[in-house]
């Protein structure tokens, strides 16, 4: 549609932030957000209000109906049911027509939509029996391709909103920013102000005009995992492959995230190269001794990681289902620990990012 250009981006822009920020196009990335000044490290870059918020509403038939939907056929609805009711919450009185029969859908003004059809989303060659599915059960005029493309908008831009009750919020000018694993800026809401749900930009260090800014799509937790989770964590949900500074075949120096102890010396200064194939530890050297790891123990160092995360994964599907006092036996705690570098025998970490997991 028209308002994917860049001029309609920057024209907002400039009406709501000034000079502070200007969007660009680039070939490898598309559209990402620049500094139209200097920043030190501190400064706030802008503050934004939400362009749409949406919140579960479990009193509402509308709702109702779409979380039965998902419960009833999970291979055609397989989305949250959070996401769905995003996408039909930004149709305008024209797409919603009639409406659901039980519930109801409030609607949003032409331009609100527009604004957030704006956002990044890959554009929709053929249309999702999840979208048919909405329209036909919720008895909406919308066109399908309108809710497909809604509903990837939602998904690849929103910001975590509220807990209780779960929801999300779009923002313009915040969604153009692309992500890094060492961003520049972080974000947070304005909370204890009149408008807690204004989006607030810091600069997490000094940016020169002209910089990309770039924030974090993950937690900050997750800012800790190794390059190999991140990369899968972002592939997972926000449907890209990260080749940041500390993610792409660039990266400079090995993954600090990511350490084992040296089968030479015990020390825990043997670290995984980077985000190259997983062979690639039999080539590093421990940063105590300057011993190599070798192909044998690189494979015996990278199958007691592999045991440490299944057991984890494990540990968390069963504490989800039972508690954890249900769940961890004296031998499966031991089994645990003697893994972990926290102990001389073990082999991962303890600068490595699984052995937090169990304390967390």
């Amino acid at each position: 549609m028209e308002d994917w250009n860049v001029d309609f981006v920057n024209k907002y822009l400039q009406k709501v932030h000034g000079d502070k920020v200007q969007c660009k196009v680039t070939e490898t990335k598309g559209r990402i957000l620049l500094a139209g000044r200097n920043f030190r490290k501190g400064d706030v870059l802008f503050e934004e209000r939400p362009l749409h918020i949406v919140t579960a509403d479990e009193k509402n038939d509308a709702y109702k109906i779409i979380k039965r939907l998902c419960k009833n056929d999970p291979e055609t609805m397989y989305q949250d049911p959070l996401w769905y009711w995003a996408a039909v919450s930004s149709l305008t009185s024209e797409d919603i027509g009639g409406g659901p029969k039980k519930g109801s859908l409030t609607p949003v003004a032409r331009e609100t939509q527009q604004n957030i059809l704006c956002l990044y989303h890959e554009p929709i060659d053929e249309v999702s029996d999840e979208a048919k599915t909405l329209v036909r059960e919720l008895n909406l005029k919308a066109p399908p391709k309108l809710v497909d493309e809604l509903l990837r908008a939602w998904i690849l831009n929103c910001f975590d909103h509220s807990e209780t009750p779960p929801g999300y919020a779009s923002y313009f000018g915040a969604s153009f920013m692309s992500h890094s694993c060492d961003p520049n800026a972080i974000w947070h809401f304005a909370e204890g102000t009149a408008q807690e749900d204004t989006f607030v930009l810091i600069a997490r260090r000094d940016i020169e005009a002209w910089d990309e800014i770039c924030i974090s799509y993950l937690p900050e937790q997750g800012l800790l995992h190794a390059a190999v989770a991140r990369k899968a964590e972002l592939r997972s949900s926000k449907s890209f492959v990260c080749t940041c500074e500390r993610c792409g075949p660039g990266a400079s120096g090995p993954d600090l995230c990511r350490g084992f102890r040296c089968p030479s010396c015990t020390a825990c200064a043997v670290f995984h190269p980077g985000p190259v194939d997983g062979s690639a530890l039999s080539a590093a050297v421990c940063r105590g001794c300057g011993a190599a790891v070798g192909e044998a123990e690189a494979r015996r160092l990278l199958a007691a990681e592999a045991d440490l995360e299944r057991l984890l994964k494990l540990l968390d599907e069963k504490v989800e289902k039972r508690g954890i006092a249900k769940v961890l036996k004296e031998p499966e705690v031991q089994h645990m620990l003697g893994l972990l570098g926290d102990t001389a025998a073990g082999s991962v970490g303890p600068q490595h990012w699984l052995p937090d997991r169990p304390w967390s």
